[in-house]
C-alpha cells in the first residue's frame, strides 16, 4: 500500500512538472553592439532606445539596414530578458507580454522560424549589421544564412533596408520603455 501511495505521489509530481510553461528564449547583445554608446551606459537601455526609435519612426529607418538589424536584435533580446530576468520583475506584466508578441510579429515578417533561439537571432542580426557597416555584403549574407532564417539572405537584406511599420512593436517598445527610467519617461532618440 505504501509503495502504491509513493508511486501515485511521484506520478503526480512528475505530471505537474510537465505542465510548467517553458520560459521564452532569451538572447543578449554583445557589449560592442552600440559602437557610439556612452561609456558605462546600460546595454539594456541602449537596446531599448534602438528598438523604440526604429519602430516609432519606420520611415527614418528606410535605407538603413544595419540600424534596422540592430533594432530587431534589440527587440528580440529584450523581449526575452523582460520575460525571464529578475531585474525586470517589477515591470508591468502586460508590457512584458506585449514585447513577446512584438517579437513574434517581427520574426514573422523577417521569416524567422518559430522556436528559433533568441541568441541565434541576435547573433545573426548583429553580425549582419557589422558586415553591412564594413561594406561586406557577402559577409552580411553569410550572417543572415543562420539556422532559423527561412528567407534568402538577399531577401532578408532587402527587407532590413525597407522594413514595414509594425504597430505592435511600436506600442510594445514605447510601453516597455516606461519601466526603464526612474521618472517613467520613454526615450525617443537613437545613436548609431
Amino acid at each position: 500500500m505504501r509503495g502504491l501511495i509513493l508511486l501515485l505521489l511521484v506520478t503526480i509530481a512528475l505530471g505537474g512538472c510537465a505542465l510548467e510553461p517553458q520560459l521564452p528564449a532569451t538572447g543578449y547583445l554583445p557589449f560592442s553592439t552600440f559602437r557610439n554608446s556612452i561609456v558605462g551606459e546600460d546595454p539594456a537601455i541602449e537596446a531599448m532606445n534602438a528598438a523604440t526609435y526604429a519602430f516609432a519612426h519606420p520611415a527614418a529607418m528606410q535605407g538603413h539596414p544595419a540600424r534596422m538589424a540592430i533594432a530587431i536584435a534589440s527587440l528580440d533580446a529584450m523581449a526575452g530578458q523582460f520575460a525571464t530576468g529578475a531585474r525586470w520583475a517589477g515591470m508591468n506584466s502586460l508590457a512584458r507580454q506585449q514585447m513577446l508578441q512584438a517579437r513574434s510579429a517581427v520574426r514573422r515578417i523577417m521569416g524567422i522560424a518559430p522556436g528559433t533561439s533568441s541568441q541565434i537571432v541576435v547573433d545573426a542580426l548583429v553580425g549582419a549589421a557589422r558586415q553591412i557597416r564594413r561594406g561586406n555584403i557577402a559577409g552580411a549574407n553569410l550572417a543572415l544564412s543562420s539556422p532559423g532564417f527561412t528567407a534568402s539572405p538577399t531577401a532578408s537584406l532587402q527587407l532590413l533596408a525597407h522594413f514595414p511599420a509594425v504597430p505592435i512593436a511600436n506600442h510594445a517598445t514605447n510601453f516597455a520603455s516606461q519601466y526603464l527610467y526612474p521618472d517613467g519617461g520613454a526615450f525617443n532618440g537613437f545613436r548609431s
